[in-house]
């Protein structure tokens, strides 16, 4: 049996004091973040060549504490973890990955992460033993399978709310009935980037996503528009802006649902499944430019490659991406003649050489999968 990454989240209902605690924890943390973000800013300013050893830098943590005596409080591996974290931000850019690490700030949701050691964290009827929290109640709305084991544990606060996440290692239950050992290039679909369905495929197939963020827009204004009224930091500001946030939450949670359920669905059908490798980077940046206001992120086509890809690998199937500079939409998938004037307001054209009447996006999904399947068959040329 394969054993898979899985995380698995649940909704915390703390009490006040576990609420005091968590949210001193997650202070703490910031602190510590930003604090050892300094020390590390400073040095670059000295030497851009200045790089940090991880083990040196959690060695400072205990004198940092001393300075500090209410850092005693908390989780002391949560705090490790933090200085963890800005490690790999730290080093993230200097392998140009990421831009600079910035300040962690306190009006922002996050969590922080502790360790499962010596079964430290544990679950035992509708509570969850967690550090330094003690026993907090949870909704086990989905139970852990047995061969689930995890070693790492985040909580997190978004909004008002509270949450727990469990990160470990699991037998993967479907990789029995839906696994390849040999993957057969004709069980695959080709997929274009579309702004209106999320994509369309090679079979004219549509995801026809609905648009969470446009639908809740009105809201989201109107509550906007309520909190510019408010006086900054009052009662009834932070009461406002923590509406917003909830809003802006269930937004995010109705996509990801979406988006979940479909790439399910694909890659427990295909085994291969082929798209463009595009600049998504650069398409959210030139958005304006291309008229394509707040739809790019609203669909979430990014998070939803990303799902895409390990769930397949979950499978040992594959995602293919062809070459962006592959003029996907511009040959004609019937005849090959290619027509490089199309213009990307286009959305029908018709090919000069065989006549055939095309939808610019569902041509585009043809060519992906035909050059997909060139590629899968003749990885040499």
């Amino acid at each position: 049996m394969k054993r898979v990454k899985r995380t698995y989240r649940f909704r915390l209902y703390p009490n006040e004091s576990q609420k005091q605690l968590i949210e001193k924890t997650l202070g703490c943390s910031r602190q510590v973040y930003n604090d050892f973000l300094s020390m590390c800013k400073n040095e670059y300013e000295k030497d851009h060549n200045y790089k940090i050893n991880k083990y040196e830098l959690i060695k400072l943590l205990p004198k940092y504490k001393e300075r500090y005596p209410y850092l005693k409080e908390v989780d002391s591996i949560a705090l490790q973890q933090t200085v963890i974290h800005l490690y790999d931000a730290y080093m993230n850019f200097f392998s140009h990955q990421r831009a600079f690490p910035t300040y962690k700030k306190k009006k922002n949701d996050y969590g922080y992460i502790t360790m499962n050691i010596n079964n430290s964290i544990r679950i035992k009827g509708d509570e969850i033993q967690i550090p330094k929290i003690g026993r907090v109640k949870f909704i086990y709305h989905r139970h852990l399978p047995e061969s689930f084991i995890y070693t790492m544990v985040s909580v997190s606060r978004i909004g008002k709310y509270y949450y727990v996440s469990l990160l470990g290692e699991e037998d993967y239950q479907e990789y029995q009935e839906h696994s390849k050992e040999v993957l057969d290039a004709s069980n695959s679909i080709g997929l274009d980037f579309s702004l209106s369905n999320l994509f369309i495929s090679d079979s004219k197939a549509k995801a026809n996503m609905p648009k969470f963020y446009e639908k809740s827009l009105d809201k989201l204004v109107e509550e906007q528009r309520k909190l510019s009224h408010m006086v900054k930091g009052s009662k009834n500001y932070q009461d406002q802006l923590m509406r917003i946030r909830n809003l802006h939450e269930r937004i995010a949670n109705q996509r990801k649902d979406f988006l979940h359920k479909t790439s399910r669905y694909l890659a427990n059908s295909y085994d291969y499944i082929f798209i463009e490798d595009l600049d998504l980077k650069e398409m959210s940046e030139r958005r304006e430019e291309l008229k394509l206001g707040i739809f790019v992120n609203d669909l979430g086509y990014g998070i939803f490659l990303n799902q895409l890809k390990y769930k397949l690998e979950w499978l040992n199937k594959k995602l293919v991406k062809v070459d962006k500079y592959f003029p996907s939409s511009q040959l004609c998938s019937e005849c090959g003649y290619r027509k490089t004037d199309l213009a990307l307001e286009n959305k029908t054209w018709i090919c000069p050489n065989c006549g055939v009447k095309h939808n610019r996006d569902h041509n585009a999904a043809v060519n992906i999968k035909k050059e997909g399947i060139r590629l899968v068959l003749n990885p040499s040329h």
